[in-house]
């Protein structure tokens, strides 16, 4: 497709390309540098076509320079629990982009409060770290859910490990 966009707005199953979810153009937020390359490794192995940046604000700036004729699919970013980096973290990144691209949260903080704060404020899923292969390899179903389309089995059609193998934790 032109302009690298692996899906349109508005587009339904039948439309979608038929091997979906290989390409769905993932943005990813993680200030630690080897976790970064750690998950976008793991999420290039899913098929998935991965930007990756170091903060919330340079993925803001992604989004807002290519906005046209340019998008993403899902944004996963992290958070922390405490008082962290420069005042512009990954909730405010939720906050500006949670109605053009459904946004998965990460933390280590997977305490009862920081997940409930995650949904309030509008992410489609939570996951804690260290995130499993199978977590990471099953984000395309969000998009199915936000786009409205039937979601059948987050498994099925998709390469790597299967349930019942081990694959490698992302720190």
């Amino acid at each position: 497709m032109e302009n690298g966009n692996a899906f349109l707005s508005g587009v339904g199953r039948d439309t979608l390309p038929q091997d979906f979810p290989a390409g769905m153009r993932v943005l990813v937020v993680e200030d630690d540098p080897n976790d970064l390359e750690h998950l976008t490794q793991i999420l290039e192995r899913c098929g998935y076509k991965v930007t990756a940046k170091a903060s919330p604000r340079e993925a803001l700036k992604e989004v807002e320079e290519n906005g046209e004729g340019f998008h993403f699919d899902i944004i996963m970013t992290v958070v922390h629990g405490g008082e962290e980096g420069d005042g512009f973290d990954g909730f405010d990144l939720l906050e500006r982009v949670r109605d053009r691209y459904p946004v998965i949260i990460f933390s280590a903080d997977y305490s009862k409060e920081m997940v409930m704060r995650t949904i309030n404020e509008g992410a489609c899923d939570f996951l804690p770290k260290p995130m499993c292969y199978q977590e990471v390899r099953n984000i395309w179903f969000h998009v199915d859910m936000q786009r409205g389309l039937e979601v059948d089995d987050p498994d099925e059609g998709v390469e790597g490990p299967s349930n019942h193998e081990n694959p490698p934790e992302i720190k």
